[in-house]
């Protein structure tokens, strides 16, 4: 039996009897502000500059870029088609130099080298909707598009495994996963999008003998209050209670079963599976990185919260994680409605608790730790939530030798030494003052490993657009990083699509070497996509603003607008000779823009070209080739195929 099964008959009084000191709060850190949009430059001189720097880079910084990123070169965007601030016309009469379409003596030196490097790297992607620093311990997390196994009414589509039918129910079992060693105990935990439906993860263990268990359900699991149920259930295998699962054998490999069922308007989305388990393995102990840490974490008390204060230690930890990274316009009721388990009555279920967490936009998942792993974590700046089970006199030394609690969470928020003795700095929500000192020694005597891990989602992840089908493209999403002059931020509804296409012609020039460009330090502009003829690059979020349309920081290309630039690399012949390359990449765009026009509710009057937000010759190939409604239409055809699958 799991500690939080009795969280809610904790010792409330002893609790409340413990108040050392008063209580302080502390202001979270603030969010980053809104850049402005590129100044413009009206000068000769300036724009002469400009592209000295330009050849400069591509003869100096480029070769140098081809040999120490494993052969692929960040080719510039010849400006890329999207520099906000001035027109062709007026590059033409600031210079005198060529367009964008025409490539310089400094470009063709480059050349031959350019021609060599004509692969993307490999994608990579297992590390989809992982968190960039992975603080696993005891724990493997499985992304949905790295699992294989048996599709029953669930594909692959957008972030991760959703229903290929709207408003019906899919399933999906694994192939048999190893998460590592010999276990008996399993706690499972996930992430997922379901304000329009349900998630239901289970388990099959494989036993000594090589069959399988019958499965075990975490429960029904939805972001709509009301719905979340758990399952637990006891059988001659094992017991499943609420959210540990304890074997009678040892085991070493499971299967996981997903089923999806969408209610609402929106079908249900699962990123990622994380089975951690009792293993033992010394390897997995952590070092951590820094001598003594202390997070600036609000003090939050469970018992400000009227009637249901003494059960809501949980969602009070959590609460303090999500003050912790910023978050506003919410309060502890907030999390507790969130992660609330209508099945055993109670908010301390580990699952639902990261899960909640999942569907706030966080990577969150259940592990099992020890105190390097502790301190490890702490040290790479993440708040670690904490299941204890306290008896009388186990925390004398810390001055709490009364208090007693059957089960209970808390938020540690850092570890120091002090007069030759260990301690953890600790949110405890049942305690007046909140944070309060414990002595390692004895925290080690309450705690059992049990963690909830919540960190950022990671700037890069990938998944698949138009999987089973010749269109079955890859996307990554790999951001350009916040506080960027080019990454301006903010959070607006979109309006409109806006397609470029870029101005350079080397045959290197593709989605990865754009993703190189616009994340370099000092790039100006940026967009939200790029699409070659094999993959697309995702710059920044949908929502934000970007400086891709020409028409000033209010704008509505760039405020509401999302840039999609498409590459014209693999041209010989200049801007009247499109290739089959070129032919590629537009039906990959008509793809991500058909599924973008569905997720934003758009029309085909939406999809706008640059040209009509700033007068530009652009999307300039398409515009000179007649190719602007051929590819409306391969959109709207594309768009009505999936209207019709998804409703």
């Amino acid at each position: 039996m799991t500690e939080n099964n009795e969280e809610h008959r904790e010792n409330n009084a002893e609790n409340q009897n413990v108040t050392n000191g008063t209580e302080g709060v502390k202001s979270p850190p603030s969010g980053s502000g809104n850049g402005a949009p590129p100044e413009k430059k009206n000068n000769t001189a300036k724009a002469v500059t400009v592209i000295a720097v330009v050849a400069a880079f591509l003869i100096g910084g480029g070769l140098f870029a081809f040999f120490m990123t494993n052969r692929a070169p960040v080719v510039p965007a010849a400006v890329s088609e999207t520099e906000a601030e001035k027109t062709e016309e007026a590059a033409k009469s600031e210079t005198g130099a060529a367009t964008e379409t025409e490539e310089t003596e400094e470009v063709n030196t480059d050349k031959e080298i350019i021609l060599k490097a004509d692969k993307l790297p490999k994608i990579v992607t297992k590390d989809f909707y992982k968190p960039d620093e992975k603080l696993f311990n005891r724990a493997t997390m499985y992304s949905a598009n790295e699992l294989k196994g048996d599709f029953e009414n669930v594909i692959f589509k957008y972030d991760g495994l959703t229903v290929e039918s709207n408003g019906k129910t899919g399933v999906f079992t694994s192939d048999e996963l190893t998460p590592g060693g010999e276990f008996k105990k399993i706690v499972l935990s996930w992430n997922a999008d379901t304000k329009g439906g349900t998630v239901e993860v289970s388990l099959m263990a494989k036993l000594p003998d090589g069959s399988y268990t019958e499965p075990y359900s975490w429960g029904v699991w939805s972001a709509v209050q009301g719905v979340s149920k758990s399952n637990s259930r006891k059988d001659k295998n094992g017991e499943l209670d609420i959210d540990t699962l304890t074997l009678k054998e040892k085991c070493t490999a499971i299967k996981l079963i997903v089923k999806l069922k969408q209610t609402g308007d929106t079908p249900p989305v699962l990123y990622n599976v994380t089975v951690a388990t009792d293993r033992e393995d010394a390897a997995l102990t952590k070092n951590a990185t820094a001598g003594s840490v202390k997070l600036k974490v609000r003090k939050r008390y469970q018992y400000d919260v009227a009637d249901i204060g003494g059960r809501i230690c949980s969602p009070t930890s959590l609460t303090m994680v999500r003050d912790y990274y910023g978050e506003k316009g919410f309060n502890i009721k907030n999390t507790a409605d969130g992660v609330y388990d209508n099945g055993e009555d109670i908010y301390g279920n580990w699952s639902f608790n990261v899960a909640y967490a999942g569907e706030l936009g966080y990577s969150a998942f259940v592990d099992l730790y020890d105190i390097k792993a502790l301190k490890w974590a702490l040290s790479k700046n993440v708040p670690v939530v904490c299941s204890v089970k306290i008896k009388k006199g186990q925390l004398a030394g810390s001055g709490f030798p009364d208090y007693s609690t059957s089960g209970h969470l808390m938020c540690v928020i850092g570890y120091e030494t002090k007069d030759g003795k260990d301690y953890l700095i600790v949110n405890d929500p049942a305690i007046k003052q909140v944070e309060v000192r414990y002595l390692v020694s004895e925290f080690e005597t309450i705690w059992r490993g049990a963690a909830y891990i919540v960190q950022k989602k990671p700037g890069r992840y990938t998944w698949r657009i138009g999987e089973g089908t010749k269109q079955d493209i890859t996307v990554v999403a790999d951001y350009i990083p916040e506080g960027r002059y080019n990454r301006p931020g903010g959070n607006y509804k979109v309006k409109s699509i806006v397609i470029h296409n870029t101005g350079n012609f080397n045959i290197g020039a593709d989605a990865n070497s754009h993703r190189n460009y616009i994340k370099q330090d000092g790039t100006k502009t940026s967009w939200h996509y790029t699409v070659d003829d094999k993959t697309i690059f995702k710059h920044l979020p949908e929502e934000e603003r970007a400086w891709h349309a020409g028409d000033g920081r209010e704008g509505l290309g760039n405020t509401n607008g999302i840039g999609i630039e498409i590459c014209v690399n693999h041209e010989t012949e200049g801007t009247r000779n499109p290739s089959k390359y070129f032919d590629r990449a537009l039906d990959n765009a008509a793809q991500l823009v058909a599924e973008l026009m569905y997720k934003y509710k758009l029309t085909i009057k939406q999809v706008k070209q640059h040209n009509d937000f700033s007068g530009k010759n652009c999307p300039q190939v398409i515009r000179e080739n007649d190719l602007w409604e051929p590819f409306l239409e391969n959109v709207r055809q594309r768009y009505e195929k999936i209207k019709a699958e998804r409703g």
